[in-house]
């Protein structure tokens, strides 16, 4: 099995030259649709700015070591050998000779229409034995993707390469690769232009020490600010947690470590599936009490999924291991789900707060998101005969995502004591229809991206000031576990 080294979270496959052929060979004889990925510094700052791509590259079959800055990273930081580098422009040559000796078919997409032409021309002198099943530049429109596709299936190449700069290139194959069925699918960047003689490589002894980047500065200084990123490369390695894990294990609760897009399939998933989930948005002060209260833990525990909302929890899981990089509020995911729920037309629900509070909260969410199904809601306050009415109007009206805002742990045990109503998605919310209705304020959105909203609330709500005490004991049970772990 191939092994993978992870670079701030991205995958690369630690294999040398040969070794990536035979890989590719074996994707081309399964028939099976597979993608490769050239991994250097510079896509590894794009995919921290750029989500879809940061997802592309975690899936990608086969990502490669283009760059020297990988090789370094993976050596100083985690004392970890890379084989040997394979650069794109390498592994494009190579799998050239390999098409011309095993008859395979190719397309090549991408580049302007005069490069791409020489370059077509080039391969059918150089390479005979292979087959130029098509080609196509890389300037086509949204509405020409559909039709390109297609005529890439119908071609049925063997191998396709695809330069149009990263991240379009990633981003085409990763949409289209099932749909055009090729075997094996690769970005080449600029490849063609180097094979058509546009732009010359580095002398082969430059290439070897592993300064080819410096060549390439010296005669395009435009380069410059792709050189001057590598700093940021650093401390995005340094920041970041060696290998990415979907979900970190703290105190036996499984927390998510998914952004938000992924979150929301998964949200997505729930509903189609019919069957009760259980979602628990977790900060410090929600942990703290589960410390003390079993059965909470418990249920916790049991959850279908755990969302990072505190930057306490943040900081906790890293106390005691693997980095969160996805923090997310449970405002904010409670507001992707209604967003999830307009766009699917899926029936919502609310339950919690005082019954002014909730109404005008379930009236703005509907001002907001004028194509939502809001189903009903109802206050927090109620006896049991009350109840009972309710649970009954919740099942007549086949709500599929139901937010339940009585305050950590109490709307947990509700939701937990209540999951026989056979809803989709359930979900505490605590304080959120507080601030829906207008009652509450959020922080402001640079102390929001600095962790200290619940300082800001604090100092809002001096009420809360009995909460800071929750917050120490957390403190102090992370600070114990992790020496225990230490000594053991």
């Amino acid at each position: 099995m191939t092994e993978r080294v992870y670079v701030a979270g991205i995958p690369v496959d630690n294999l040398d030259m040969d070794e990536t052929l035979a890989t590719i060979e074996a994707f081309v004889a399964s028939r099976i649709p597979h993608m490769g990925v050239a991994i250097n510094p510079e896509k590894v700052i794009k995919a921290r700015q750029d989500k879809t791509l940061q997802k592309i590259l975690r899936r990608s079959d086969l990502n490669f070591c283009d760059g020297i800055g990988i090789i370094w990273a993976t050596r100083v930081f985690y004392r970890v050998h890379i084989k040997s580098r394979v650069t794109g422009v390498d592994l494009f040559l190579r799998l050239l000779e390999r098409a011309d000796a095993r008859g395979w078919r190719l397309f090549l997409l991408g580049s302007r229409p005069e490069i791409l032409s020489g370059v077509v021309a080039i391969v059918k002198e150089r390479y005979p034995g292979l087959v130029v099943a098509g080609s196509h530049d890389g300037y086509f429109t949204a509405a020409d993707e559909p039709g390109l596709v297609a005529e890439i299936a119908v071609a049925k190449p063997d191998i396709m390469f695809v330069g149009m700069g990263s991240p379009k290139q990633e981003k085409f194959l990763a949409g289209n690769l099932s749909a055009m069925g090729v075997p094996f699918a690769m970005g080449v960047g600029g490849s063609y232009n180097v094979l058509s003689g546009e732009f010359k490589r580095a002398p082969a002894r430059v290439q070897k020490l592993g300064l080819e980047w410096l060549y390439r500065f010296v005669l395009d200084p435009k380069r410059l600010p792709r050189i001057l990123s590598l700093p940021r490369f650093v401390g995005i390695v340094l920041r970041s947690s060696r290998k990415h894990v979907d979900n970190i294990d703290f105190f036996g609760i499984s927390i998510s470590n998914r952004d938000i897009d992924e979150l929301l399939e998964i949200a997505d998933g729930f509903v189609k599936s019919g069957v009760p989930h259980l979602v628990v948005t977790l900060n410090g002060e929600m942990a703290a009490r589960a410390f003390k209260d079993a059965e909470f833990l418990e249920i916790v525990q049991q959850a279908d999924l755990v969302v990072a909302d505190g930057v306490g929890i943040v900081w906790g899981a890293r106390m005691l291991g693997p980095r969160i990089e996805n923090r997310i509020p449970g405002i904010e995911f409670s507001g992707s789900l209604l967003a999830l729920a307009e766009r699917k037309g899926y029936r919502v629900y609310f339950l919690g707060a005082k019954p002014d509070i909730v109404e005008r909260a379930a009236s703005n969410v509907m001002t907001r998101y004028p194509g939502l199904h809001v189903a009903g809601f109802h206050s927090g306050y109620f006896d049991a005969a009350e109840e009972a009415l309710m649970i009954q109007e919740i099942r007549a009206a086949h709500v599929d995502i139901l937010l339940v805002g009585m305050g950590g742990g109490i709307q947990e045990k509700w939701i937990w004591h209540h999951r026989d109503m056979g809803i989709p998605i359930a979900i505490g919310v605590g304080g959120t229809f507080d601030v829906w209705s207008g009652l509450v304020r959020r922080a402001p959105r640079f102390v929001q991206k600095t962790g200290t909203e619940w300082l800001y609330r604090l100092v809002v709500q001096p009420s809360r000031v009995r909460r800071v005490g929750s917050i120490f004991y957390f403190m102090f049970r992370v600070l114990a576990h992790r020496r225990t772990a230490s000594r053991s």
